[in-house]
């Protein structure tokens, strides 16, 4: 597992944490000006690209999609900032679902 303390931008999803390496000009360019096909998929794409730990991302956002667009626009909003975002108050799936 990627080491979340020097991680360039930490992002908490309630008790979770992820380290993200910031997203280079180019890069960003790249996933929403020719990389995808949706705006999800550039998020989504790109949020992946920068994660440290991508096996624990790509398992996330497969339960909660919807952390794709927030997560995404967090990570723009600091890069470079070394700020620490916290995504809490989201609901807890119900049981077996």
């Amino acid at each position: 597992m990627a080491n979340k303390e020097n991680a360039p931008i930490t992002i908490s999803v309630g008790s979770e944490t992820f380290g993200f390496k910031v997203p280079g000009h180019a890069e960003i360019k790249f996933y929403y000006d020719t990389g995808s096909e949706s705006l999800y998929d550039a998020s989504r794409n790109l949020i992946i690209a920068c994660a440290l730990d991508q096996i624990a991302l790509r398992k996330l956002i497969e339960s909660k999609p919807a952390l794709v667009p927030q997560i995404a626009v967090n990570l723009m909003r600091v890069a470079g900032t070394g700020l620490e975002v916290k995504l809490e108050n989201f609901p807890k799936p119900a049981g077996g679902s």
